[in-house]
């Protein structure tokens, strides 16, 4: 099997057909597009999501508190904090597990959340470190969010740019390589910068006030794997204009130069929204100072990226642009 995560037909019958849900506590359920659990408490819900960190060498702690978390701003839900699970090859340093650690705290620091417990371990059944956060949060039952909320006609907002986590990874994992192809040292300053604009915790709570019908957080695949998940689990479609996705010039740089599609790269920092009101939410989104386009709307069935000089049906969903990089490299 390819390296990455699993498409989405292996999700399926190797994973989702082989798990039973009897609980009626559990609100929402594993399914393609959702990524956090919501399980019932009354008045409030409880999100939960849990992520790992592979093929990142540097600042991967941090990464892994941002990306659970933002799963659970996906679900418009305010996380509490995070358990970790940190698994080493026998060769780590002291050293280098109290960096991971620290790392994992400054991220959890910056959000605001506890980190709650977890488990350490050293084992020579990984190569090198993983890092795997488990986040929690909580929300009421009127204003939880999910993925398959999307309705027919409704605007599909993106905030800040596309493949932001993807250029930031290359930036400081191929510094050398990026230099030696052309790319400026203040281009990769500026994209090793990106990470700190991974969390979607602040759209995530505005969509979650302004009463969004679907909100996904962009990883893996990048933005058309994202909406691919989104349309999955709402069973709809979407049309999209390329040319209105936002793209930092940094990113365009590097994507240039190791010639890949920053629309499947992972993505995490943009949050995908829709809602008949796109507008009104640009406004209440640029109000915090969050960068936001409308990109196009859910459709009822056909999944399609409209180019300058074509149209694209996107009959599945693409494998990442990172991972099949880190397999030729």
């Amino acid at each position: 099997m390819k390296a990455g995560k699993l498409n989405i037909n292996n999700l399926k019958s190797l994973i989702l057909d082989q798990i039973s849900a009897t609980n009626q506590d559990v609100l929402v359920k594993p399914n393609i597009g959702e990524d956090s659990a919501v399980i019932d408490f009354g008045e409030f819900v409880a999100v939960i999501s849990t992520d790992p960190i592979t093929g990142v060498q540097e600042g991967m702690g941090s990464l892994a508190v941002n990306v659970a978390c933002n799963d659970i701003a996906a679900n418009g839900a305010e996380p509490i904090g995070i358990q970790q699970t940190l698994l080493v090859p026998p060769e780590t340093t002291e050293d280098e597990i109290i960096a991971i650690t620290r790392d994992i705290n400054q991220g959890a620091k910056e959000l605001g959340i506890d980190i709650l417990g977890g488990h350490t371990e050293i084992t020579d059944i990984v190569n090198k470190p993983l890092v795997s956060c488990t986040a929690i949060g909580k929300t009421t039952k009127e204003k939880f969010v999910t993925s398959s909320g999307a309705e027919i006609g409704d605007d599909i907002i993106v905030t800040k740019w596309t493949g932001l986590e993807g250029a930031s990874i290359l930036a400081v994992d191929y510094y050398n390589k990026l230099l030696e192809l052309g790319v400026g040292k203040e281009t990769l300053a500026t994209a090793k910068n990106f990470g700190n604009q991974i969390s979607v915790l602040p759209e995530g709570l505005i969509g979650a006030e302004f009463g969004v019908n679907a909100m996904h957080d962009v990883t893996e695949g990048g933005l058309y794997g994202s909406l691919y998940e989104l349309t999955e689990a709402a069973e709809t479609g979407f049309m999209i204009d390329q040319q209105k996705v936002p793209l930092h010039p940094a990113t365009e740089s590097i994507i240039e130069a190791l010639e890949l599609n920053p629309y499947q790269l992972i993505g995490s920092g943009m949050m995908i929204l829709t809602t008949s009101r796109g507008e009104e939410l640009i406004k209440e989104l640029t109000k915090e100072d969050i960068p936001a386009a409308i990109v196009g709307e859910i459709t009822e069935s056909q999944r399609i990226i409209r180019t300058d000089t074509e149209e694209i049906e996107l009959e599945e969903a693409p494998q990442d642009e990172l991972w099949q990089f880190l397999a030729d490299n």
